[in-house]
């Protein structure tokens, strides 16, 4: 008889790039499958001894049973175990049989819980899951999980346990010298620390996007981050330091994220199917942003592969959830995602003179099988004098009253100089879209109302490391090269002594850069992101002014913050 030792069944999961592979075993049935195989192979090997130790063996196995069988019978009853099946984690169990389907949905879980008070079919089919019931691997840089299990009370909210799970900040209080969760009233001398850019990247590479418990990233993370209800006031002292740090847990800022995150239809029924807005399209993962009219200040300058494109919420969606749907393994991201596909070939086609007249935006006659390999950045900016009527500023300012800067009471903590505002900017991005690194002309509140994004933060003074293309070029104000490539890094040898942090934020999380600090971009989910500016600090005006730029020039050009 041949001996069954194990029976163990992998999920893979792969996504659209250098991600992140995991393989999980559903256990209990291999267990009970390998131990009935051994029963029977000692019960094969049993020699005849005799008349009378046959006897011996027969009257030991009838005692046997008429006291242990009842037992046994007595104990089930009481105890209320009546799974016949055996293991309640086995695959073979109803139960375990659920449990093992529902945790594939557990582990691909990018967005809230699921609400229940969403109406229709559609907008409970794709939204990704999360039972929250998943312990996190290590919250906040803890070393033993065993313990953490027994001793630590997880958050009451799936969403933020989710994160916590994936995300373990590197450095504790001991390395760093400050809480990042409770810092000082006063920013410590040398805030926030900066570590090695080489050392940051290849600890995690910003092409890698996509992360699934039990794994988890560690994060150079050295920015203080505020609660808005219990440290307003500390926050707001390093904000009028001038200090970058994240605030979270504003009732306003989370009522927006409970309408745009947590219900996956709702801005789609309000952008709808037909409002055509500016998007940018590329082949590739990295954006660099360019300036087109500057093109003639550059000789032999050749335009980065990313484009603009005119593209409704509804298309961009398509696309974004095909983006989710691959990383995910999901078919029922999958089968939304074709369910827009399908509705938006049903509508009228749009004719090329309904194209704006602006050199910037292209015609997108790409076929349908190179659109579904292409990332796009949906990008809505709305400005205060036209936020009116039917509008979509208008929209934009009633969704985001938190940026307001009409609305006092909820704004007054993200605007510096109110009346240097310059509108709302808003970016929708997809899972892996990498946008280069640059540095803004003003002070900048970035806002993440659904989803994930990573944050790699430098200071000012290292802008002599950058490697940036020079005022007058297109893409000014950007590095030349690409961070996720090593071999740029030899290129560009002045890089390898750059100091930069890092900061994942989810829905709910405000980001404050002050004037001229750096920022490379990573979207590790389907996300939605949008940012205010309201002045120009000139705290660190030497050290742009050093690498050729004038930091007094106030900026004329629509925000290109992604």
């Amino acid at each position: 008889h041949s001996i069954l030792h194990s029976y163990t069944i992998h999920l893979k999961i792969m996504s659209d790039g250098a991600d992140l592979i995991h393989r999980r075993p559903l256990t209990g049935l291999s267990t009970r499958l390998s131990k009935a195989g051994g029963v029977r192979a000692s019960s094969s090997k049993r020699r005849k001894k005799g008349h009378n130790q046959e006897k011996a063996a027969l009257l030991a196995m009838v005692v046997f049973a008429a006291i242990f069988i009842p037992l046994g019978l007595l104990m089930r009853l009481f105890l209320g175990r009546g799974n016949t099946n055996g293991d309640p984690g086995s695959a073979l169990s109803p139960s375990g049989g659920e449990a093992a389907a529902k945790s594939k949905n557990d582990v691909f879980a990018v967005k809230a819980i699921e609400n229940k008070q969403l109406d229709g079919p559609l907008a409970k089919r794709w939204k990704p899951r999360t039972s929250g019931k998943d312990p996190p691997h290590n919250i906040r840089g803890a070393s033993n999980p065993a313990k953490l299990l027994t001793e630590s009370k997880l958050p009451d909210n799936p969403k933020e346990a989710r994160f916590q799970s994936l995300y373990r900040d590197k450095f504790d209080q001991s390395a760093l010298g400050y809480d990042v969760r409770n810092c000082p009233s006063t920013p410590p001398e040398d805030y926030p620390r900066g570590w090695a850019a080489p050392e940051v990247l290849t600890n995690w590479n910003p092409n890698d996007v996509t992360t699934i418990s039990p794994k988890y990233r560690e994060v150079y993370l050295s920015l203080c981050v505020f609660d808005y209800q219990a440290q307003y006031d500390v926050a707001l002292a390093y904000r009028n330091a001038e200090k970058p740090f994240v605030i979270r847990n504003d009732p306003s800022v989370m009522e927006v994220v409970r309408r745009w995150d947590d219900d996956p239809e709702y801005l789609h029924k309000k952008l709808g199917d037909e409002n055509r807005i500016y998007t940018e399209r590329s082949p590739k993962n990295h954006f660099m942003y360019y300036n087109v009219r500057k093109r003639k200040q550059v000789r032999n300058w050749r335009q980065p592969e990313n484009d603009v494109v005119s593209m409704s919420y509804g298309e961009w969606l398509e696309r974004a959830l095909l983006r989710e749907a691959y990383a995910l393994d999901d078919p029922e991201i999958k089968a939304r995602s074709d369910e827009l596909r399908e509705k938006r070939m049903t509508l009228p086609n749009r004719d090329e003179e309904d194209i704006p007249d602006d050199d910037e935006i292209q015609v997108d006659n790409d076929r349908e099988s190179e659109k579904r390999m292409k990332w796009y950045y949906f990008r809505l900016n709305a400005f205060l004098e036209e936020a009116k009527g039917d509008t979509v500023d208008k929209f934009v300012f009633d969704e985001v009253a938190f940026f307001d800067p009409r609305n006092t009471t909820a704004s007054h903590f993200y605007f510096v100089e109110p009346d240097e505002q310059r509108g709302i900017n808003c970016r929708f991005g997809m899972r892996g879209i990498v946008a280069e690194n640059h540095y803004d002309l003003s002070r900048n509140m970035i806002a993440i109302l659904g989803g994930e994004r990573r944050y790699i933060i430098a200071h000012p003074a290292q802008c002599s490391k950058m490697a940036l293309y020079p005022a007058q070029h297109p893409s000014g104000r950007h590095s030349s090269f690409d961070w996720s490539n090593p071999s740029d890094w030899d290129v560009h040898p002045e890089f390898r002594t750059a100091e930069v942090n890092e900061v994942v934020l989810h829905a709910g999380d405000v980001l404050y850069l002050p004037t001229s600090w750096f920022h490379y971009i990573s979207n590790l989910s389907l996300n939605y992101q949008c940012n205010i500016r309201s002045g120009i600090g000139h705290e660190n005006a030497d050290a742009i002014r050093d690498c050729g730029f004038n930091p007094k020039d106030k900026p004329k050009d629509v925000s290109e913050e992604q």
